[in-house]
């Protein structure tokens, strides 16, 4: 039988020679000791484990700063992290951006801590069903509107209500397109616009004016959903989506389709601006 393991981070001594005495008898786990997040930090970055028992406030580095740094390792990215905790509403806020995280009001009795750490200690995140919900779609609309503002110094940007495209033809003419994948799903995502709109926006990126959407100017396209893209990654992989690298291009033609007889569902999102409206595309399947 593999051998799990269990970290517990707890400042108090005497509470955590208690943890661990109870929970390795009740879990058969085994426990790794930590007095504060620096040194949960450190057990982490070589070892891989199971689930992680931490109170919120832990002492050098609190939680929330010991989960971010979690998210970015390799070994313990995906690692279910139980918070022991007296604020538990305070700690669900500060944590809200991040997946694999449950709580436990404090005190509570040794069953019930047993119990919840052996039901977290069974869960393949690999085998998480993905779904588009707005935990996915708002960091996609952030970033478009932070990339198209700061960027481009577009202003007065609105996103509308995201709805699925059925057959309706969008008066685009240029659009940036890259493909999204992750071990959770694989799609695509767009940036579109119609020919003045993005000889507008393009202007004032180069801070020349644009006569001919043209081969020197479009790739302008591309560089918008590439930052659009690289800004969203940083949100979604704290939040465990684990988005891989990927190669932005450019379509171009009267009212294209980006997605040709696909049945996967395609989430629009338009946008309104001072120069325009414009479009994200969202299309992906889970895996």
């Amino acid at each position: 039988m593999t051998k799990k393991f269990l970290l517990i981070v707890e400042n108090d001594e005497e509470i955590r020679e208690k943890l661990i005495e109870e929970l390795e008898s009740s879990t058969q786990m085994v426990v790794v000791p930590a007095a504060d997040g620096v040194q949960a930090y450190q057990k982490t970055r070589n070892q891989k484990f199971d689930v992680i028992l931490t109170e919120f406030f832990a002492p050098k580095l609190s939680e929330q700063q010991l989960i971010a740094a979690l998210r970015e390792t390799s070994h313990n990215m995906l690692t279910p992290i139980l918070i022991h905790t007296k604020e538990t509403e305070e700690a669900k806020i500060k944590t809200r951006d991040y997946q694999l995280i449950d709580f436990i009001q404090k005190p509570s009795d040794y069953e019930t801590l047993s119990k919840k750490i052996l039901e977290l200690s069974t869960i393949d995140p690999k085998k998480k069903k993905f779904k588009i919900d707005v935990d996915f779609i708002n960091p996609f609309i952030d970033s478009s509107m932070k990339t198209l503002n700061g960027l481009c110094g577009v202003k007065d940007i609105q996103a509308e209500k995201p709805y699925l495209l059925a057959d309706e033809e969008l008066a685009i003419d240029i659009s940036g397109t890259l493909a999204i994948t992750s071990p959770y799903f694989k799609g695509s995502i767009a940036i579109s616009f119609d020919d003045q709109v993005y000889k507008d926006i393009i202007s004032k990126m180069l801070e020349e004016n644009i006569g001919e959407i043209d081969l020197n100017n479009q790739d302008g396209a591309a560089e918008i959903i590439n930052i659009i893209f690289g800004q969203t990654k940083a949100v979604l992989n704290q939040r465990g989506y684990r988005l891989e690298r990927a190669i932005p291009s450019v379509m171009r033609g009267k009212g294209h389709k980006i997605y040709q007889n696909t049945k996967i569902p395609v989430l629009l999102v338009p946008f309104r601006s001072n120069l325009g409206k414009f479009w994200i595309q969202i299309c992906v399947k889970a895996i």
